[in-house]
């Protein structure tokens, strides 16, 4: 099953996991398909302007891509990239309004998903 040499002579230590364990700890950490889908959400968060633009999100109804960029001190095409890729995750939605295109935290399953996800691990 496991080559284990390395751990001989360790039963009896805290750091010692029978052959039987490590089976069961693998299976406890593996992730479902949704579950995958939102490791890449945590990934794509793991950049800086994509998580402040999500977190931004959190303190107002909607925002446009304009006030985005005074409020960040980024470009404009480095606010539309990372909400691209945060509308391919369905994490934030768009609309037209007028001459402005504005942002929203989206409404779907996902924002739960996400949370029962660490859940899980507790």
């Amino acid at each position: 099953m496991y080559n284990r040499a390395y751990i001989q002579g360790h039963e009896g230590h805290l750091h010692y996991i029978a052959n039987s364990n490590l089976l069961s700890l693998q299976k406890t950490i593996s992730f479902s398909q949704d579950e995958e889908e939102l490791v890449r959400v945590i990934r794509n968060l793991s950049d800086p302007t994509k998580l402040r633009i999500y977190l931004l999100l959190h303190k107002v109804e909607e925002i446009s891509v304009t006030d985005l960029t005074q409020v960040l001190d980024l470009s404009q095409s480095a606010i539309s990239h990372a909400l691209s890729d945060l509308k391919n995750l369905g994490l934030v939605e768009c609309h037209r309004c007028g001459q402005l295109i504005c942002y929203s935290l989206s409404n779907g399953k996902k924002k739960n998903k996400f949370l029962n996800f660490f859940d899980r691990f507790k």
